[in-house]
C-alpha cells in the first residue's frame, strides 16, 4: 500500500488544465454526510484561475473523486483566488492557516 502523501490540506485537490473548471476540490474521506451527493459523489467546488473574475469559472459541483479530475496538486499550487473561494466554502479545520 502506497505511503499517505500529504498536500498540505484536509480537502482533496485536482488540477486538469485543459478544461475551464481546471481545479476540483472536494472534501476528506471522512467527511459526514453532509458532504456527500448521490452515490459516490461529493459535494465541493470547481474553478478557474480566477473564479470571481466575470470571464472566470468558480461553481459549486457534484462528483466523484478520482484520477479523471485530473493530477493531485497541493495546497500551495492553488492560485490564490482559488484558495480564498475554498476557504469560503469549506470548514477552515480542513484548509492550513491563513497567511494573511
Amino acid at each position: 500500500m502506497p505511503a499517505h502523501i500529504d498536500y498540505g490540506a484536509r480537502v482533496r485537490i485536482w488540477d486538469h488544465p485543459k478544461t475551464a473548471d481546471r481545479y476540483t476540490i472536494l472534501p476528506p474521506r471522512t467527511a459526514g454526510d453532509d458532504w456527500r451527493g448521490r452515490g459516490r459523489d461529493w459535494l465541493g467546488i470547481a474553478a478557474s484561475e480566477h473564479p470571481f473574475h466575470p470571464q472566470g469559472f468558480g461553481q459549486h459541483i457534484e462528483a466523484a473523486a478520482g484520477s479523471h479530475l485530473g493530477k493531485r496538486l497541493h495546497w500551495h499550487e492553488l492560485p490564490a483566488d482559488v484558495q480564498r473561494f475554498a476557504r469560503q466554502t469549506f470548514p477552515a479545520a480542513w484548509l492550513p492557516q491563513s497567511e494573511t
